[in-house]
């Protein structure tokens, strides 16, 4: 969004509702929160498929502080960015 820093990521797959999440970012050096939200149904099985293959998992699965019944992990992508993974 010009050079004020602002980025996004738009992504539509079918079926599924697409949410906005606008960054301010000074660089491309991944920052201390999560740049992306995603909702998967288990996250328990999601968590340990990526753990399976590799990836480094920042938080296990467990309760969401903010909204009790709802289940949350955290892992690094490959450039290193944060990302959550949450139930609906």
């Amino acid at each position: 969004m010009g050079h004020s820093g602002w980025r996004w990521i738009e992504l539509t797959l079918p079926g599924a509702v697409t949410n906005l999440h606008f960054v301010r970012r000074a660089d491309d050096t991944p920052g201390a929160e999560p740049v992306l939200v995603l909702v998967d149904e288990n996250v328990e099985a999601t968590i340990a498929a990526l753990k399976a293959g590799g990836v480094e998992i920042i938080t296990e699965p467990q309760e969401a502080p903010w909204q009790p019944d709802r289940t949350v992990a955290e892992f690094r992508d490959s450039e290193g960015n944060r990302m959550v993974i949450g139930s609906q």
